[in-house]
């Protein structure tokens, strides 16, 4: 794994391209890396990642720069502190959370390069507009919309992606666009 970025948090070189802070506890920094989707996350205490899901086709890797990090894999919980590094094979599935009660600041690279990026930028526009503002139903079924429309990218596990399926089709009913 290539690491660009040693202590994003300590140079100030931390900009973020996604601020879902008040959201969802989350700010992402798009990195520039050959053949790889990748970013830096800055997640806030006691915040939790994205539900467990696989990507079909993508090898997923994390680098924590500061803090700990609580990464689950297959059928357990791990725990990831500042220089610790983990990879999930395609179609393994895994989340993240953070536990404790300080942010945590770690890089993801995901490869192949698919549509991660677009994925993320689109569920990025649903908070610009105000349809995601949190864990609520509406806000539910609009991120089950996106993960819906990039089966591609990442597939549900818990809840099983049929369930996606069935939240995306009921924003469509009765949210609209």
């Amino acid at each position: 794994m290539e690491t660009t970025i040693l202590s994003t948090k300590s140079t100030g070189r931390f900009r973020p391209d996604i601020d879902q802070m008040e959201t969802l506890g989350t700010q992402i920094q798009w990195l520039d890396i050959e053949n790889a989707e990748a970013g830096t996350v800055l997640l806030a205490a006691e915040t939790d990642g994205p539900p467990i899901h696989f990507h079909p086709t993508q090898e997923e890797t994390f680098y924590v720069l500061q803090g700990k990090l609580e990464v689950y894999k297959q059928d357990k919980w791990i725990t990831l502190k500042a220089g610790d590094i983990l990879t999930i094979p395609a179609k393994t599935p895994h989340s993240y959370k953070n536990t404790s009660k300080e942010a945590v600041l770690f890089e993801f690279h995901i490869t192949p390069v698919v549509r991660f990026r677009n994925m993320l930028e689109a569920m990025d526009v649903y908070v610009k507009e105000g349809k995601i503002k949190g864990t609520d139903f509406k806000s539910v079924t609009y991120l089950c919309r996106v993960m819906a429309a990039f089966p591609d990218v990442t597939q549900s596990v818990n809840p099983p992606q049929f369930v996606v399926k069935l939240m995306a089709g009921i924003n469509k009913l009765f949210f609209r666009h």
